[in-house]
Protein backbone atom coordinates (compact mmCIF):
# COMPACT_ATOMS: atom_id res chain seq x y z
CA UNK A 1 0.00 0.00 0.00
CA UNK A 2 1.32 3.53 -0.78
CA UNK A 3 1.75 6.15 1.92
CA UNK A 4 0.15 9.09 1.37
CA UNK A 5 2.64 12.41 1.88
CA UNK A 6 1.77 13.42 5.61
CA UNK A 7 2.33 9.76 6.58
CA UNK A 8 5.93 9.41 4.33
CA UNK A 9 6.19 12.76 6.83
CA UNK A 10 5.15 11.53 9.98
CA UNK A 11 7.67 7.78 9.24
CA UNK A 12 11.09 10.18 7.89
CA UNK A 13 10.47 12.19 11.16
CA UNK A 14 9.96 9.69 13.31
CA UNK A 15 13.32 8.26 12.06
CA UNK A 16 15.15 11.45 11.69
CA UNK A 17 14.52 11.53 15.33
CA UNK A 18 15.52 8.02 15.92
CA UNK A 19 18.75 8.83 14.85
CA UNK A 20 19.10 11.97 16.31
CA UNK A 21 18.32 10.49 19.47
CA UNK A 22 21.01 7.00 18.95
CA UNK A 23 23.92 9.51 17.57
CA UNK A 24 23.53 12.24 20.99
CA UNK A 25 23.12 8.75 22.63
CA UNK A 26 26.73 7.48 21.61
CA UNK A 27 27.98 11.15 21.14
CA UNK A 28 27.63 10.94 25.00
CA UNK A 29 28.88 7.43 25.58
CA UNK A 30 32.01 8.10 23.83
CA UNK A 31 32.20 11.30 25.56
CA UNK A 32 32.11 10.40 28.91
CA UNK A 33 34.29 7.51 28.26
CA UNK A 34 36.83 9.93 27.11
CA UNK A 35 37.39 12.80 29.21
CA UNK A 36 39.03 11.29 32.02
CA UNK A 37 41.73 9.82 29.85
CA UNK A 38 41.84 13.09 28.52
CA UNK A 39 42.23 15.23 31.61
CA UNK A 40 44.77 12.59 32.51
CA UNK A 41 47.17 13.05 29.43
CA UNK A 42 46.19 16.82 30.05
CA UNK A 43 47.55 16.83 33.97
CA UNK A 44 50.50 14.67 32.70
CA UNK A 45 51.35 17.57 30.37
CA UNK A 46 50.95 19.91 32.94
CA UNK A 47 53.40 18.19 35.38
CA UNK A 48 56.08 17.38 32.96
CA UNK A 49 55.61 21.16 32.04
CA UNK A 50 56.09 21.81 35.85
CA UNK A 51 59.61 20.36 35.93
CA UNK A 52 60.59 21.78 32.98
CA UNK A 53 60.64 25.47 34.62
CA UNK A 54 64.12 25.55 36.16
CA UNK A 55 62.43 25.53 39.71
CA UNK A 56 64.15 24.38 42.45
CA UNK A 57 63.64 20.56 43.11
CA UNK A 58 60.06 19.81 44.36
CA UNK A 59 58.50 16.42 45.30
CA UNK A 60 54.52 17.58 45.63
CA UNK A 61 52.38 20.03 44.04
CA UNK A 62 49.85 21.82 46.20
CA UNK A 63 46.31 22.81 45.57
CA UNK A 64 46.06 26.32 42.75
CA UNK A 65 44.56 29.53 43.82
CA UNK A 66 43.39 32.04 41.49
CA UNK A 67 44.91 35.97 41.64
CA UNK A 68 44.49 38.09 38.92
CA UNK A 69 43.08 36.17 36.51
CA UNK A 70 45.57 33.49 36.65
CA UNK A 71 45.98 30.37 38.48
CA UNK A 72 48.96 29.83 40.89
CA UNK A 73 49.90 26.79 42.00
CA UNK A 74 52.52 26.05 44.93
CA UNK A 75 55.33 23.20 44.30
CA UNK A 76 56.88 21.61 47.44
CA UNK A 77 59.68 19.92 49.02
CA UNK A 78 59.72 18.09 52.17
CA UNK A 79 56.34 20.21 52.82
CA UNK A 80 57.90 23.42 52.32
CA UNK A 81 56.85 25.88 49.10
CA UNK A 82 59.92 26.44 47.58
CA UNK A 83 58.27 27.70 44.26
CA UNK A 84 55.04 28.31 42.23
CA UNK A 85 54.13 27.78 38.57
CA UNK A 86 51.60 30.60 37.14
CA UNK A 87 49.37 29.44 34.35
CA UNK A 88 46.80 31.72 32.28
CA UNK A 89 46.31 31.91 28.62
CA UNK A 90 46.09 34.49 25.79
CA UNK A 91 43.55 34.88 22.91
CA UNK A 92 46.19 37.30 20.89
CA UNK A 93 48.08 34.86 19.06
CA UNK A 94 48.16 34.68 15.47
CA UNK A 95 46.87 31.60 15.60
CA UNK A 96 44.14 31.85 18.35
CA UNK A 97 44.96 31.20 21.89
CA UNK A 98 48.43 30.41 23.48
CA UNK A 99 48.36 29.19 26.88
CA UNK A 100 51.47 29.73 29.70
CA UNK A 101 53.17 28.81 32.35
CA UNK A 102 55.42 30.45 34.54
CA UNK A 103 57.82 29.43 37.40
CA UNK A 104 58.70 31.52 39.87
CA UNK A 105 61.14 31.26 42.69
CA UNK A 106 60.06 32.35 46.20
CA UNK A 107 61.24 35.74 45.81
CA UNK A 108 59.05 36.35 42.77
CA UNK A 109 61.56 35.76 40.39
CA UNK A 110 61.25 34.18 36.94
CA UNK A 111 62.45 31.04 36.47
CA UNK A 112 61.43 30.01 33.06
CA UNK A 113 58.88 29.97 30.74
CA UNK A 114 56.97 27.44 28.94
CA UNK A 115 54.17 27.71 26.20
CA UNK A 116 51.81 24.83 27.29
CA UNK A 117 49.65 25.11 24.05
CA UNK A 118 49.59 27.14 21.08
CA UNK A 119 48.03 27.23 16.98
CA UNK A 120 50.97 29.36 15.45
CA UNK A 121 52.38 29.28 12.02
CA UNK A 122 55.12 26.64 12.31
CA UNK A 123 58.79 28.07 11.29
CA UNK A 124 57.00 31.43 12.19
CA UNK A 125 54.78 31.80 15.48
CA UNK A 126 55.82 28.56 16.47
CA UNK A 127 59.34 29.92 16.97
CA UNK A 128 58.42 31.99 19.66
CA UNK A 129 56.67 29.38 21.84
CA UNK A 130 58.81 26.04 20.89
CA UNK A 131 61.89 24.72 22.52
CA UNK A 132 63.37 22.44 20.52
CA UNK A 133 66.80 21.23 20.46
CA UNK A 134 68.40 21.48 16.87
CA UNK A 135 70.86 18.56 16.18
CA UNK A 136 73.78 20.05 14.31
CA UNK A 137 77.25 18.50 12.99
CA UNK A 138 78.34 20.41 16.12
CA UNK A 139 76.24 19.20 18.86
CA UNK A 140 75.53 15.15 17.07
CA UNK A 141 77.29 13.71 20.13
CA UNK A 142 75.73 16.22 23.09
CA UNK A 143 72.55 15.33 25.06
CA UNK A 144 69.90 17.09 24.73
CA UNK A 145 69.16 19.07 27.31
CA UNK A 146 66.48 18.94 29.54
CA UNK A 147 65.06 22.13 28.49
CA UNK A 148 66.06 23.49 25.33
CA UNK A 149 67.22 26.96 24.66
CA UNK A 150 64.63 29.40 22.97
CA UNK A 151 65.96 33.29 22.63
CA UNK A 152 62.54 34.58 22.91
CA UNK A 153 61.46 33.12 25.86
CA UNK A 154 64.52 33.23 28.39
CA UNK A 155 64.37 37.08 27.83
CA UNK A 156 62.28 36.46 30.88
CA UNK A 157 64.47 34.86 33.15
CA UNK A 158 65.71 36.07 36.40
CA UNK A 159 62.86 38.66 35.54
CA UNK A 160 61.79 40.01 38.63
CA UNK A 161 58.20 40.08 38.82
CA UNK A 162 57.95 43.12 40.48
CA UNK A 163 59.15 45.40 37.44
CA UNK A 164 56.07 43.27 35.80
CA UNK A 165 53.13 45.93 34.65
CA UNK A 166 55.04 47.64 31.37
CA UNK A 167 56.53 44.50 29.64
CA UNK A 168 56.59 45.50 25.86
CA UNK A 169 58.26 44.37 22.79
CA UNK A 170 60.86 46.92 21.82
CA UNK A 171 58.13 47.37 18.67
CA UNK A 172 55.70 49.12 21.28
CA UNK A 173 58.61 51.19 22.46
CA UNK A 174 59.56 47.91 25.51
CA UNK A 175 62.59 46.37 26.05
CA UNK A 176 61.87 42.56 24.74
CA UNK A 177 63.49 41.59 21.59
CA UNK A 178 60.76 40.12 18.80
CA UNK A 179 61.27 37.55 16.02
CA UNK A 180 61.21 38.96 12.81
CA UNK A 181 58.17 37.41 10.78
CA UNK A 182 56.45 36.66 14.31
CA UNK A 183 55.15 40.26 15.58
CA UNK A 184 51.94 39.34 16.88
CA UNK A 185 52.79 36.15 18.27
CA UNK A 186 55.78 37.88 20.37
CA UNK A 187 53.62 40.57 21.22
CA UNK A 188 51.24 38.10 22.70
CA UNK A 189 53.59 36.10 24.18
CA UNK A 190 55.32 39.37 26.36
CA UNK A 191 51.75 40.32 27.47
CA UNK A 192 50.62 37.40 28.35
CA UNK A 193 54.30 36.66 30.46
CA UNK A 194 53.90 39.95 31.89
CA UNK A 195 50.28 40.02 33.38
CA UNK A 196 50.87 36.32 34.80
CA UNK A 197 54.20 38.16 36.47
CA UNK A 198 52.12 41.53 37.65
CA UNK A 199 49.67 38.61 39.12
CA UNK A 200 51.67 37.33 41.03
CA UNK A 201 53.75 40.30 41.88
CA UNK A 202 50.30 41.49 43.18
CA UNK A 203 49.16 38.11 45.13
CA UNK A 204 51.75 38.47 47.87
CA UNK A 205 52.29 34.66 47.72
CA UNK A 206 55.86 35.24 47.21
CA UNK A 207 58.54 36.43 49.87
CA UNK A 208 59.56 39.90 49.46
CA UNK A 209 63.37 40.03 49.62
CA UNK A 210 63.66 41.23 53.35
CA UNK A 211 62.10 37.70 54.46
CA UNK A 212 65.56 35.64 54.46
CA UNK A 213 65.82 32.75 56.90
Amino acid sequence: MKLQNSENMVVLGSFLGITAVVAASVLAIVSMYTQQPIRQAQEKNRQKAFHRLLLPDFDTVGRSVDAGGCSFTPVLQDGVICGYVGQSSSRGGYGGEIEALVGFDVRGRITAVQILRHKETPGLGANVCDRKFQRTVFNLRENAPEVPANAFLDQFSSRDSRSAGRWRISKDGGEFDYLTGATVTSRAVTGLVDRISAAFAGSGLGKSEGDKR
